[in-house]
C-alpha cells in the first residue's frame, strides 16, 4: 500500500543538511551555502565539522575570487555564516528539505546512517553522495524510498562542477526532477542516469581505467609512472590514473574497488595486490603524504616527467 507521504508534493529545497564533514562533505556544504541556502553540517566524529569550517575559511577565498560561486558571493566569511554545526544528527536534519549523506564508502555504515535519517528526517528528500553504491542498497531501511536518490558530486566541486542524479528504483519522478533542478541551481552540469548503473556514468568508465591501470602494474608490465606519463601525453591531461588515485585517497579507492568486486561476475575482477600493499603500509596518497607519489610535490607535476624523466624521490 502506498503511504501518504509517498504522494506528498516535493517541497522547494531551501534547507539542506550534509551528513559527513570529510573532503566531499565540507565541499558540498560550501557549494550549497554559496548558492545562498542555509546548511547544517554534521559529523559523528568530534571536531570534524569544526575542522571542515576551518578549511572553508582557509581554502575558499581564492576559489571565490576565481569566480566559482555565484555573483555577489564575495567572501568566505559570508558563506561560512550560513553553515550551522548542530551537536546532534537529529538537530541537523530535523527540518531539512534535503539531506545529503557523505560518509565513508562502506555499505554497513551507509545503511546505519540512512536508518537514522529515515526516522529523524521524515519529511526530507534523502540522497547519498556515494561514488559507487546505488541508493537501492539502502532503500529497504528507508520507510519511504520514493524520496531516496543518488546525488553524486565530484571533488573538488569548484573544478568539476558536475552532478549525477540516479533513482533507487522506487524514487518518485518528481523527486528525481527536484534533484536535477537542485543541481542546476548550484551551477552544476547535471546528468540523469537512466535506470541503475553501478558507478553511474563517469565512475563506471573511470573504474575500468583504474582497474586496468592497476592490473598492468600488478602483472609487472609497467610501473605507475610510465602508465601515468603515457596517459598524460596521449590525452593531454595534467595527471594520470595513479596520480588521480593518490588525490582520491588509496583507502577510498580500495573501498570502492571492494564494492565492485563484491558484485563482479568476471573471475578476473579481483583485488589488486599493489593497492592492498599500499593501504596496509599506510601509503594513502595526498592525505598521508605518500602514495604512488610523494606529496605535496608529486613528480608528475614536473615538466620533465612527461618527457620520460623521473626526478630522484
Amino acid at each position: 500500500m502506498e503511504r501518504d507521504d509517498e504522494r506528498a508534493p516535493v517541497a522547494a529545497i531551501e534547507r539542506v543538511a550534509v551528513v559527513g564533514a570529510g573532503t566531499m562533505g565540507w565541499q558540498i556544504a560550501a557549494l550549497v551555502a554559496g548558492s545562498g541556502r542555509r546548511v547544517s553540517l554534521f559529523d559523528a566524529l568530534p571536531g570534524a565539522a569544526a575542522r571542515a569550517v576551518t578549511r572553508m575559511r582557509t581554502e575558499l577565498p581564492p576559489v571565490i575570487a576565481g569566480g566559482a560561486f555565484p555573483p555577489g558571493q564575495v567572501d568566505a566569511d559570508a558563506l561560512v555564516a550560513r553553515v550551522a554545526l548542530p551537536d546532534t544528527l537529529a538537530a541537523a536534519v530535523g527540518d531539512a528539505d534535503l539531506v545529503i549523506e557523505a560518509v565513508r564508502e562502506e555499505i554497513a555504515t551507509k545503511r546505519a546512517v540512512f536508518a537514522d535519517l529515515s526516522r529523524l528526517a521524515p519529511g526530507a528528500m534523502l540522497a547519498t553522495n556515494s561514488s559507487s553504491l546505488p541508493s537501492s542498497v539502502v532503500a529497504d531501511v528507508v520507510d519511504a524510498p520514493g524520496r531516496l536518490l543518488n546525488l553524486h558530486f565530484f571533488s573538488p566541486v569548484w573544478e568539476r562542477p558536475m552532478l549525477e542524479v540516479m533513482g533507487c528504483g522506487a524514487t518518485r519522478p518528481e523527486v528525481l526532477s527536484a534533484g536535477v533542478a537542485f543541481g542546476r541551481s548550484l551551477g552544476l552540469v547535471t546528468a540523469t542516469v537512466r535506470g541503475e548503473s553501478k558507478g553511474f556514468i563517469i565512475n563506471r568508465i573511470w573504474r575500468a581505467v583504474k582497474r586496468e591501470s592497476l592490473r598492468v602494474v600488478d602483472e609487472g608490465h609497467a610501473d605507475p609512472e610510465d602508465v601515468d606519463r603515457l596517459w598524460m601525453n596521449f590525452f593531454g591531461t595534467a595527471s594520470g590514473p595513479f596520480g588521480i588515485m593518490d588525490m582520491v585517497g588509496l583507502d577510498v579507492v580500495a573501498d570502492i574497488e571492494a564494492s565492485y568486486i563484491a558484485v563482479a561476475t568476471d573471475p578476473a575482477d579481483r583485488e589488486s595486490p599493489t593497492l592492498r600493499r599500499m593501504v596496509e603500509a599506510g601509503r594513502l596518497g595526498e592525505k598521508s603524504g605518500d602514495g604512488f607519489y610523494h606529496h605535496p610535490d608529486p613528480a608528475y607535476r614536473e615538466p620533465e616527467f612527461r618527457r620520460g624523466k623521473s626526478r630522484p624521490e
